[in-house]
């Protein structure tokens, strides 16, 4: 899987390059991975262990022994992981168990440990200091410093886990001791906690500015002394302490050292880094509070939302809690606000996810009486594990929701290969000798996705990779070089002056592009929002209600699809990304300028003979002309240029490079992709630096595995059929190829499209029409990679990336005749970074891809050694010592690399890929992400999608309170009175009073209104009116017309057959056309506005009348019924009453005595 995805601007500022081009990170780790086996090696007083080489086999035993993982520990059967991860006691993702636990097994065995690694007592840090120091390395040359660092965190973190369990367990077997005694549990562990803040942090590791949680813990209370004038990270809250929501405070999680613009400013670019719009809601969160807010309190919801998303985006190694998430409030009547979008935040995956601890709220029944229920994910790519992992948290943060007879759901991943990743798979190399690795790692190519796309505008793999793995990572530079077939390098601008005839071509049939309608939502007010500022008053109805009142007005296409369709005067656009194939925002704004003008803009020279204004008329072009392809249209537009300019071979050659590279991008010839929505994505990708892994991609996937704590994990188990029930009653049944047969409850499917195509996996029933429609129409790709590994580099090693143009197969100036060759090593990727090895990557994409599955080996490897051998002529090109050649479509468990958008599919396809069938059955994986398809963080956020669905159908939906923000409290008028009264504390007898007799007086008051509504109903409501405005009854007959009419002159204008006007020039004419109606036209509008005037006044006089009467009878009815009904005062609330009594006249004599006056009010109960 390729993640083809381009740069951008918009993008938070995290990452920067250094002068080696390694990435570095100012707001997560530092480049640290390895940290686990380093802290495990230390505390075993033994060295880190070397890199696994398998021509060493005593070194590997030797890895093994101090924690390190076999390369082919993931190839292994299931019952051999199984039993490492029964003996387990520390996680990494890189690294498997030690043949001793690394930690003692009694809190005061640990605490002994401790204090030998942390200094002896009185010679440890902070453990909030701790955390700051892991994410932000004083001492970034030492990284021994950062990995006993590391070590530093799991002891402590275990240290209090087993500290509490053993507190729990005295007080359990000795329960009725005295109070005193039971808080002197363990005075030795509180004495050596509370010396970490009081001891001075060891100059090796200097400390570091920190930002307060805002959480009222003691831990917390001592930071606050410690911290500086500046904040940079959050830092970690007691999660020992559990406290209710009474104990909750506004403001505690926003810093009083920032501004309001500094601190909106940093929560409007926590919400782009996690995909969301910091300016309106989410499609989702505006189904959830239509009929819970108002507009005005979004711009509130919002302000707290993105201000949760700050706190997660800060620290992504720490769970964001509901006490932080609360802190975000700026008054208590926003802690619901808060509350509501904390549970979609977690549930949806935007905070609170990934290889992290979460909060833990489930409650493990002794002797259970309900059946514990059953997730089984099948697959473990991306996807599967993303959505296992996702599972566990969500069960684990909100498992209070389950019964208490229930336990909480068990999940199991199922996986056909002997190996974790999917299309995600670092090869180990054979030989690993002299790999220039850090330590630890091993030398592995990417055979499957190997580009992550950038890690900012909400890729969540920045927060998997830097955040909470500390994956090292080599940031690529686009200082790539263009080779000519015969190994001459291509002039750099001629190089570019072919490359902008390419994207013009590219930008013009970019008019076709049909873009799917927005789906509705609620904006805030940006303003406030921007400056940090609340908005002032009520808001009135909720937006449902205002809603409700809207006209209804014909569906049509989003005003920016139709704008993107209509040539105007916009500025030339699109571009290619070299890395990726993707091209950038492409508007179809060149089609409004003539070609020959266009051309001369770019710098090339006409043909004789023509005058300057000649253009090219678009027409869709396909193989089926109802279904128009995107390589076909491009392939018309090109010919019509070479009518007007003189295009040499070397042109043709070029312009395909950049054919080719779009094939790598889409995993399929463009001759196979739909004119109109294959690029349905875009706008949609990551921003920021591209990079690759240093020791592979497959760390990604290996990290969501173990970490916290390993997945129930099932490999080589190959499903053959899935069994699944309609509804939530029925169990259904999985059977494997080996004779593995497993219930569910839920069934998440991410099998890769290419075996849901192949019908390799039964379902019964059978899928519906609807979602076996989505699998055929979409398609799926085929990328190949060709690895030559060499015992030294002969090409130039600062380059990531080197370019190859082919050679026709057939007359070099007809398009068609490269069609076959142009994706033959088109690319080689320098892979020395992220490998260790001398190492090159050379691409097979669109038809080079499917002839690469036939060809032999020996053919393959011969002719890329002669096309390397033409591009360095000066240099002695040996024969690879060691090469991998992928065939991606005969995998059995892929059958291909990725989804794309075939001629006869749209983006709604996606949706229908990801929809559930039943309330069983759901699918996730790259082809159900409309947003990010044919990525890996695109098959992850499906993944989190997936656990979300499958948590609302176990644990219930969000519970949104009513009413949400409850209305401002109004204050006494007088200002003696409420100064005069004082509060009565909770839980006095003139309190309990007040409230008994406010108790009856309601029940008393429900009564009398109850018997009101059975003797004389409700009371009269206020009819309707009718249209009053003779253009819009005009506007409702004529619309349709109107609309048909303007969708003709716009399609004669563009030449584009497909073109629709938008609603603002409908709306437009239809004003024009009701200005210049005669009047005999517009008279019967006139006539029933008149008419509907005179109703609605009728109708008012007559409502009048029916409420006068109404009211007249139900003052007469509540008298006498009031005397009929007399409201007396219970038992209980007379006995109140004299307490109270007695208390008022205690007070009033205490004050007396102290010299007070008396209140000049009495108090009422």
């Amino acid at each position: 899987m390729t993640d083809s995805i381009r740069n951008g601007s918009n993008a938070q500022d995290t990452a920067n390059v250094d002068a080696n081009g390694a990435g570095t990170s100012t707001n997560f780790f530092d480049n640290m991975e390895s940290l686990a086996t380093a802290a495990h090696a230390q505390a075993q007083q033994q060295p880190a262990p070397a890199p696994y080489s398998l021509q060493q086999p005593s070194q590997h035993t030797t890895a093994a022994a101090q924690g390190m993982v076999d390369p082919m520990f993931y190839l292994n059967d299931h019952q051999q992981q199984q039993q490492a991860h029964q003996s387990q006691q520390f996680y990494s993702p890189n690294y498997a168990p030690a043949p001793e636990p690394a930690f003692p097994s009694a809190a005061d065995q640990l605490r002994h440990t401790m204090q030998q690694q942390l200094g002896g007592p009185g010679g440890a840090m902070d453990f909030q200091q701790l955390i700051g120091q892991l994410q932000y390395p004083g001492a970034r040359g030492d990284p021994q410093a950062l990995m006993a660092l590391h070590h530093r965190q799991q002891m402590m973190a275990q240290y209090q886990h087993l500290s509490q369990q053993q507190q729990q367990h005295e007080q359990f077997q000795q329960p009725h001791q005295p109070q005193q005694q039971q808080q002197q549990v363990n005075p030795q562990a509180r004495i050596q906690t509370q010396s970490y803040a009081q001891t001075p942090v060891q100059q090796s590791v200097p400390s570091i500015p920190t930002e307060s949680s805002g959480v009222s813990s003691p831990q917390t209370e001592r930071a606050e002394s410690l911290k500086p004038g500046v904040s940079t990270v959050r830092t970690v809250p007691d999660r020992t302490l559990t406290k209710s929501r009474a104990d909750f405070r506004p403001k505690t999680a926003i810093p009083q050292d920032l501004t309001a613009e500094e601190y909106a400013s940093q929560c409007i670019q926590a919400a782009v880094s996690s995909r969301l719009s910091p300016y309106q809601l989410h499609r989702e969160e505006y189904q959830l509070l239509r009929e819970h807010i108002n507009h005005v309190q979004v711009t509130t919801y919002l302000h707290i939302r993105n201000g949760i998303l700050r706190l997660w985006q800060r620290n992504p190694l720490v769970s964001v809690t509901r006490e932080e998430a609360a802190g975000c409030a700026k008054d208590y009547r926003f802690f619901d606000v808060a509350e509501v979008a904390y549970d979609w935040l977690v549930r949806n995956g935007y905070i609170n996810f990934g290889c992290i601890e979460v909060p833990n709220t489930i409650f493990n029944p002794v002797n259970p009486t309900k059946r514990r229920k059953t997730v089984v994910v099948i697959g473990a790519g991306m996807a599967g594990l993303g959505c296992a992992r996702q599972l566990e948290g969500l069960f684990s943060q909100f498992g209070d929701k389950l019964s208490l007879t229930e336990p909480p759901p068990h999940v199991v991943v199922l996986e056909a290969r002997g190996r974790i990743g999917g299309r995600v798979y670092s090869h180990p190399l054979v030989n690993q000798m002299g790999a220039d690795l850090p330590p630890g790692k091993r030398a592995t190519v990417d055979l499957g996705a190997q580009v992550i796309t950038g890690f900012d505008n909400g890729n969540p793999l920045g927060v998997l990779i830097r955040g909470q793995l500390a994956l090292e990572y080599h940031s690529l530079r686009d200082e790539s070089v263009l080779y000519d077939s015969d190994g001459t390098i291509v002039n750099k601008d001629r190089d570019a002056l072919v490359e902008n005839l390419f994207n013009d071509i590219l930008d013009r049939v970019s008019i076709f592009k049909k873009k799917p309608n927005s789906p509705k939502t609620v904006w805030g007010e940006r303003e406030l929002i921007d400056h940090g500022k609340d908005p002032t008053g009520e808001g009135g109805k909720m937006i449902s209600e205002v809603e409700e009142g809207e006209v209804e007005v014909p569906p049509m296409e989003s005003d920016q699809t139709a704008a993107t369709n209509i040539p105007g005067t916009a500025p030339f656009t699109a571009s290619m990304d070299k890395y990726t194939g993707k091209p950038s925002t492409a508007t179809g704004s060149s089609a409004s300028i003539p070609a020959a003008e266009q051309a001369r803009n770019l710098g090339w020279e006409l043909k004789s003979g023509l005058t300057g204004q000649e253009t090219i008329g678009l027409e869709a072009q396909g193989t089926d002309p109802r279904h128009p392809t995107l390589g076909k249209t491009m392939d018309y537009v090109l010919r019509k240029y070479q009518d007007i300019l003189d295009l040499t071979p070397l042109d043709l050659r070029i312009i395909n490079w950049h054919y080719a590279n779009l094939e790598y991008a889409n995993a399929s010839s463009v001759d196979s992709l739909s004119l109109g929505h294959w690029d349905q994505d875009d706008g949609q990708e990551p921003s920021g630096p591209h990079a690759t892994l240093l020791g592979g991609y497959m760390q990604v996937p290996r990290g969501l595995l173990l970490a916290p704590k390993p997945l129930d994990t099932k490999t080589r188990h190959v499903v053959r059929k899935i069994s699944y029930s309609m509804d939530d009653d029925s169990v259904s049944r999985i059977e494997c190829e080996n004779g593995a047969v497993l219930e569910a409850d839920k069934v998440v499917v991410t099998l890769p499209l290419g075996v849901l195509k192949a019908g390799a996996v039964e379902f019964d029933p059978p899928l519906p029409d609807w979602k076996t429609g989505a699998i055929e129409r979409l398609g799926y790709g085929l990328l190949n990679k060709v690895v030559l590994v060499y015992d030294e580099p002969f090409w130039d090693v600062e380059n990531d990336m080197v370019g190859l143009l082919r050679d026709p197969m057939g007359d070099p100036r007809i398009q068609e005749s490269y069609e076959a060759s142009r994706g033959r090593f088109y690319m080689f990727w320098n892979c020395i970074k992220p490998s260790g090895k001398p190492l090159l990557v050379a691409l097979m994409a669109g038809d080079a891809a499917t002839q690469t599955e036939r060809e032999s080996d020996e053919t393959i490897i011969e002719e890329a050694t002669e096309a390397l051998r033409k591009m360095y002529p000066s240099r002695v090109i040996p024969t690879p010592s060691e090469t991998v050649i992928t065939r991606w479509r005969k995998d059995p468990y892929s059958r291909g690399s990725y989804s794309y958008v075939g001629p006869e599919a749209t983006a709604e396809d996606y949706d229908l890929m990801a929809r559930k069938v039943g309330n069983s059955l759901y699918f996730a994986g790259e082809a159900s992400c409309k947003s990010h398809p044919a990525t890996v963080h695109g098959a992850y956020i499906s993944g989190l999608r997936a656990a979300a669905e499958i948590a609302d159908s176990i644990l219930g939906p969000i519970n949104v309170p009513s009413p949400l923000i409850p209305p401002k409290p109004k204050l006494d008028s007088t200002y003696s009175s409420s100064n005069a009264r004082k509060r009565k504390a909770e839980g006095s007898a003139t309190e309990r009073a007040r409230e008994l007799k406010a108790q009856r007086l309601e029940q008393h008051e429900q009564a009398m209104n109850d018997a009101l509504f059975a003797e004389l109903g409700e009371r009269p409501a206020k009819p309707g009116r009718s249209g009053a405005n003779p253009f819009l009854l005009y506007q409702k007959d004529h619309w349709f017309i109107c609309k048909e009419k303007c969708d003709e002159a716009r399609r004669k204008a563009t030449n584009n057959p497909e073109a629709k006007a938008t609603r603002n020039e409908v709306r437009a004419a239809l004003g024009q056309m009701w200005r210049d109606a005669p009047e005999e036209e517009k008279r019967p509008y006139l006539a029933e506005t008149e008419k509907n005037k005179e109703s609605n006044a009728a109708g008012i006089v007559e409502f009048k009348k029916k409420v006068k009467d109404w009211d007249t009878a139900s003052t007469k009815f509540k008298k006498e019924w009031k005397e009929k009904n007399v409201s007396v005062p219970s038992e209980e609330e007379n006995l109140a009453m004299k307490q109270a009594e007695l208390e008022k006249q205690e007070i009033k004599r205490s004050r007396k005595l102290n010299g007070f006056a008396d209140d000049s009010e009495e108090d009422e109960y």
